[in-house]
C-alpha cells in the first residue's frame, strides 16, 4: 500500500515576526503537495507523467515575499466570498453593505482577503493539514465575526480533498474556494490552449463587459461555453470575451462529478467532484508577464483555474441564483476533491 507522509518546514516569517509553515504531502511514487499557512495556500503539486516523469503542475512562488506581494491569487484560499460583486455592495435583512472594491476596475468587490491572512495550522490523521482563520466582524466590510476552517487530506492514490468549514455570529454570506492554477504541461511550460476540458453542465450565468453576471441562467448550447465533450481549451476561446472566466452551473445536490481536463502529451489528469453549486472556469487571461517560482515568466493562458463555489454575485440575485447567507448556529461545510491521475 503506498503511504502518505507530511514534512513540516518553515516558508518564512512576516514583517509582524508571524512564522509561515509549510506542509509537503506526498506519496512513496513520487506525488507531492505542499501548502503554506500564508493564505491557506496549495504552494504546489508536483504530478508523475505517463512516463513517470515528475513536473510541477500549478503556478505559485518561491518566497514568502512574492506571496506577500502577489495580486494573482496562486493556490490561496478565497473568501469570505469568492468571485465579484456588483459595485462591492449587497443588501441583506434590509440593510445595505458596502464592499472593498479590489477588482482591476476598482468598480467592484473581488475574493475579499483570506488569501493575505496568516492561519493557524496543524496536523491530523497523518494525512490531513488543518488551517483555522477567524475573520473579524466587519472585515472587507462583511458583518459578523466568521470563524473559518479548511482541511487538506490526501490519499495514495493521488485524490486530494478540500473541506471548507464556517460558522458565523450574524448572518453574512460565506462562499469559499481555492484559486490554484493548473498547467499539466508543467509551471511555466507555455499555455493551456492544447488541454482537454469537460464540463458536466448545460447552462451558464452569461456576464457583462465588466465581467459581472446579468442575472440570467443560459443554455450552453450552441455557444463556446459548450465543454459537454471533451474540447481543446484553445478552440473556442476567441469567442468568449479575452479567454474564459465564466461559471458553469452543475445541476444536482451533493457530492457529484464535475469536470476533467487533460494534457494529452503528457498524460496527466485531473477529474474534480464537489458539493458545490457551480465551477468558475479561469483561463488566466490576466497573467501579464508575471514572475514566478524558478525564475518563470507567466504569461497569458499559462495556467488554467477550475474553481468550484456558489455562483458568482448570487448576492444581488436573488431568488434566481443559490443564496449564500450563512446564519448563525448553521454550519458553512463545502467539499471538493481533485483527482490527479494519469490517462494512457
Amino acid at each position: 500500500m503506498v503511504g502518505v507522509n507530511i514534512i513540516e518546514s518553515v516558508f518564512g516569517v512576516t514583517k509582524n515576526k508571524n512564522e509561515i509553515k509549510k506542509y509537503t504531502l506526498s506519496t512513496s511514487d513520487g506525488f507531492e503537495v505542499s501548502l503554506i499557512s500564508y493564505g491557506a495556500a496549495i504552494q504546489s503539486i508536483r504530478q508523475p507523467d505517463k512516463d513517470n516523469q515528475i513536473t510541477e503542475i500549478t503556478l505559485g512562488y518561491d518566497t514568502l515575499q512574492e506571496y506577500v506581494d502577489g495580486q494573482s491569487f496562486f493556490g490561496a484560499t478565497v473568501g469570505r466570498v469568492a468571485s465579484r460583486i456588483k459595485n462591492g455592495r449587497f443588501e441583506l435583512d434590509g440593510k445595505v453593505y458596502e464592499l472593498d472594491k479590489s477588482d482591476s476596475t476598482k468598480k467592484h468587490y473581488l475574493h475579499g482577503t483570506f488569501h493575505k491572512r496568516v492561519w493557524d495550522s496543524t496536523t491530523e490523521n497523518g494525512d490531513t493539514v488543518v488551517f483555522k482563520y477567524q475573520s473579524p466582524d466587519g472585515e472587507s466590510g462583511f458583518p459578523g465575526q466568521v470563524d473559518c476552517v479548511v482541511k487538506y487530506t490526501l490519499t495514495n492514490d493521488h485524490r486530494l480533498t478540500l473541506d471548507f468549514h464556517a460558522t458565523t455570529t450574524k448572518p453574512t454570506p460565506i462562499n469559499i474556494t481555492n484559486h490554484v492554477y493548473f498547467n499539466l504541461a508543467g509551471d511555466g511550460s507555455g499555455t493551456i490552449l492544447d488541454h482537454l476540458f469537460e464540463v458536466s453542465a448545460e447552462k451558464y450565468t452569461p456576464l457583462d463587459d465588466e465581467l459581472i453576471p446579468t442575472g440570467e441562467i443560459a443554455s450552453v448550447e450552441n455557444t463556446p461555453f459548450d465543454f459537454r465533450k471533451r474540447t481543446p481549451i484553445g478552440e473556442r476561446i476567441n469567442e468568449s470575451f479575452d479567454g474564459y472566466d465564466m461559471m458553469f452551473v452543475i445541476e444536482g445536490e451533493g457530492k457529484r462529478s464535475f469536470s476533467k481536463l487533460v494534457h494529452q502529451p503528457s498524460g496527466r489528469a485531473i477529474s474534480i467532484e464537489s458539493t458545490q453549486k457551480g465551477l468558475q472556469l479561469y483561463t488566466g487571461n490576466f497573467l501579464n508577464g508575471n514572475h514566478g517560482r524558478n525564475g518563470h515568466v507567466y504569461k497569458k493562458y499559462g495556467a488554467l483555474c477550475l474553481e468550484t463555489q456558489n455562483y458568482t454575485d448570487c448576492l444581488n440575485y436573488q431568488p434566481m441564483f443559490p443564496s449564500s447567507i450563512l446564519h448563525p448556529g448553521e454550519k458553512y461545510h463545502e467539499q471538493t476533491t481533485f483527482h490527479f491521475y494519469v490517462e494512457q
